[in-house]
């Protein structure tokens, strides 16, 4: 008896984390309006068509080798298992490797100057399946919230 409602409170409690990761919406990372018009072309490779997948850019007012100091120390914030500078073409760039359950992750950032302040340039994704159900939005989210906070 002890043992049937052991198996179904665990049953009870997978379905409820599995309703949970499907209902939990990735957060829309889409530059405002009046921010993408201004944007320069994104020189991280392009996501391909599955949705395992995010790109995004972000300017701000802020020198480059200062973003690209405290964007560092973001990717550390967020819990990032490993991050590498990456020297390319005069950019500053970094890969940092998340690790999910069994699952690694790569999120590539590049920063270069922009009208007098710099733009951020991020990309995340999973390195195998065809959807992340949302996980690498989240993290994206979650990395720009930790940036914004250190800008402060």
């Amino acid at each position: 008896m002890r043992r049937a409602l052991f198996i179904t409170g665990a049953l009870v409690l997978v379905l409820l984390g599995v309703r949970y990761v499907l209902l939990a919406r990735a957060p829309d990372l889409t530059p405002p309006d009046a921010m993408a018009s201004a944007l320069p072309d994104n020189p991280l490779p392009p996501c391909p068509g599955t949705p395992n997948c995010v790109r995004t850019s972000r300017l701000y007012e802020v020198e480059a080798d200062a973003l690209f100091e405290l964007a560092e120390a973001a990717l550390q914030d967020i819990g990032a298992a490993t991050v590498e500078q990456e020297a390319e073409a005069g950019d500053r760039r970094l890969h940092a490797v998340f690790r999910v359950v069994i699952f690694k992750d790569d999120v590539h950032l590049a920063v270069a100057p922009h009208d007098g302040g710099s733009a951020l340039h991020i990309r995340s994704a999973s390195r195998v399946g065809h959807s992340d159900l949302g996980v690498n939005a989240r993290r994206v989210d979650r990395y720009l919230r930790a940036l914004n906070a250190r800008l402060q």
